[in-house]
């Protein structure tokens, strides 16, 4: 079956995961179109990576041939999630996977409404399922491959951590992928600098100099692609070597971005929640429709507050590690919780990935001004995905 031939194959009004080397087609979403049509008007978010927008905005065109995100031209005009797996979903899977990373191909991508075809990142039958759709071997793809792994192993779609996770890897996309403004840029770098000036007093000996070029070099380093030189200091106060240093930078610039991210999306997740509980529906709605948005709007805003505090606990954890360096001197626990970083980043990343999701498509949805809908199946359709994502994860 070459690539077009599968594409025309494609059921119009729903979206399908396909293990296309057996035939066998498992419908996993028919009530996500109008999802899938609202990703149109929005620009990536933490569990969006939407490079159908990039490429029918037309601003990564001139970039294509040169740096484009994927080699393939359907796998880099398609939408990236993080997915929870629906019940109906998880014998997609050999393993329990939390969160899982979704292909969707629009069928049409100046109309998302026509709905697309979808599969998940190591579904079993996934390498020969992607291949055959895409008509191409292996081979051909595996820089594309590799790509998705990379994706796949992030707890979310954050720009700035994608971008740092394939630039680790010698991938770099042209920056049209990805939505940080030089506004973004700066208020990070700023709360970087705050966050490293007592550490980087004492890894530098510096005592009481605030020598504020010194510390905006260190906080430039940290933030680099690739631990270097400049970090030699630092790496001897934590005794780190090799490609210990290098992934325990990773998970720590990861930290600071998400800590940077929790103080900044917190307010606007408060105003959502609120903005979300007064919104009404216009219009005849019968009962059932009413419990279930009621019942569901609830449940988001405990959800929310659990959530909320998970990202806290996680932070705190953290801080004290920090501090028990830069005020105790002790090397040792902060170079402990480095190593252990990895799974609380991934933990982290699940809480702030589905917090900022939140605020941006709610943000992209609905004006603040707006304090009704009329479309009730896409207003409960809405929430139902919120509450969804929000939902305790199970241990992989």
């Amino acid at each position: 079956m070459t690539g077009n031939f599968a594409y025309l194959k494609l059921l119009i009004g729903n979206i399908f995961s396909m293990n296309m080397h057996t035939g066998h087609a498992i419908r996993v979403n028919t009530n996500g179109i109008r999802s899938l049509a609202a990703l149109a008007k929005t620009a990536s978010t933490s569990r969006v990576l939407n490079l159908n927008a990039v490429a029918a905005s037309g601003s990564g065109n001139k970039y294509d041939a040169q740096t484009p995100f994927f080699s393939d031209r359907l796998l880099n005009c398609a939408i990236i999630t993080k997915h929870r797996p629906r019940p109906e979903e998880i014998d997609f899977f050999n393993e329990n996977v939390p969160i899982a990373t979704k292909i969707i191909f629009p069928i049409d991508g100046e109309d998302l409404r026509l709905g697309g075809r979808s599969i998940f990142v190591n579904q079993i039958g996934y390498l020969n399922a992607l291949c055959d759709f895409l008509g191409k071997d292996p081979i051909e793809l595996d820089n594309d491959l590799t790509i998705l792994e990379l994706l796949n192993e992030l707890p979310s779609l954050d720009p700035f951590l994608v971008r740092e996770q394939l630039r680790r890897h010698n991938f770099d996309p042209s920056d049209n992928y990805f939505a940080i403004t030089p506004s973004d840029t700066a208020r990070l770098e700023k709360f970087v600098y705050r966050e490293l000036r007592s550490l980087v007093m004492l890894a530098f000996s510096t005592g009481g100099d605030t020598n504020t070029e010194l510390i905006k070099r260190m906080s430039n380093a940290i933030l680099a692609t690739n631990a270097d030189h400049r970090l030699a200091p630092l790496q001897e106060t934590l005794g780190l070597e090799g490609e210990a240093f290098q992934r325990g930078i990773f998970s720590w610039k990861g930290f600071l971005y998400y800590k940077w991210q929790f103080a900044e999306t917190k307010p606007e997740l408060q105003r959502v929640v609120t903005h979300m509980q007064g919104m009404r529906v216009r219009g005849r709605m019968d009962s059932l429709d009413g419990y279930a948005i009621a019942s569901t709007r609830n449940s988001i805003r405990s959800r929310i507050q659990e959530t909320v505090k998970r990202a806290a606990d996680i932070l705190a954890l953290y801080d004290e590690g920090l501090a028990g360096l830069t005020e105790k001197g002790n090397a040792a626990d902060f170079r402990k919780f480095l190593l252990e970083a990895p799974a609380l980043f991934i933990e982290l990343g699940y809480a702030m990935g589905m917090m900022s999701h939140i605020v941006s498509f709610w943000r992209f949805r609905f004006k603040q001004t707006q304090s009704e809908v009329s479309n009730v199946d896409e207003f409960l359709e809405i929430l139902r995905d919120f509450d969804l994502g929000l939902a305790p994860r199970e241990p992989a």
